[in-house]
């Protein structure tokens, strides 16, 4: 279930009440709910690249896409950001080599890449297939970058000269609702509301037993 980007709203606003900060406006949580956005994705990137193990919070953006072929080459899948996996056709894996590898290895007679061995480079502008009389579409598996044209926003109309939250005309955080606290935390930081990982989780208790 995505995270409701009204459920964080109000509980920045039941933070900045008590922390006695003041009203917050709905530009200003915008602004900062698109950086702590990008700055958790950032996080869980990271995790990514260095173990090469999908975090669970990262499921969200975990996608598979066949993409046609031009040669070796294979376009990128929209919206991609890192490479999980590849299979041909006949469901065989395709390996991922690094540029290194590739050139290291092509002319190898014992690992040389063959379609009973397929292998591939992601490079700049794609992702290349060896051998390339591999000539049928592959499937990708492969983690999304973060919607940049539609970044989390708390959209409003306004009553009686306060913004009321309009559901149909907001976006939601991309994230998860088990991330609530973790973003929460990154808004709160970027206003000026420097609390530590205990006060944050006491405060949503509070704001939970409040709702």
């Amino acid at each position: 279930m995505a995270l409701s980007v009204d459920k964080v709203f109000q509980f920045v606003q039941f933070v900045a009440n008590k922390e006695s900060r003041g009203w917050v406006s709905p530009e200003e949580f915008n602004v900062t709910a698109e950086l702590a956005q990008i700055a958790v994705y950032s996080r869980l990137e990271a995790m990514f690249l260095a173990h090469k193990k999908v975090h669970n919070d990262m499921r969200p953006f975990l996608k598979d896409e066949s993409v046609s072929h031009g040669g070796s080459f294979h376009a990128f899948p929209s919206n991609f950001r890192q490479l999980i996996g590849a299979l041909d056709a006949s469901g065989t894996e395709i390996k991922e080599w690094t540029q290194a590898e590739y050139l290291s290895n092509k002319n190898s007679t014992i690992i040389a890449p063959t379609t009973s061995y397929p292998f591939c480079v992601v490079r700049d502008d794609g992702i290349y297939v060896y051998p390339d009389t591999i000539t049928t579409n592959i499937v990708v598996e492969f983690i999304a970058g973060l919607d940049s044209a539609n970044p989390p926003e708390w959209a409003y109309t306004t009553v009686s000269g306060r913004p009321v939250y309009a559901s149909g005309s907001s976006t939601d955080f991309e994230f998860e609702d088990n991330l609530f606290l973790e973003i929460s935390s990154y808004i709160l930081m970027n206003m000026g509301m420097n609390l530590n990982q205990e006060q944050v989780t006491q405060y949503g208790m509070a704001f939970n037993q409040a709702a």
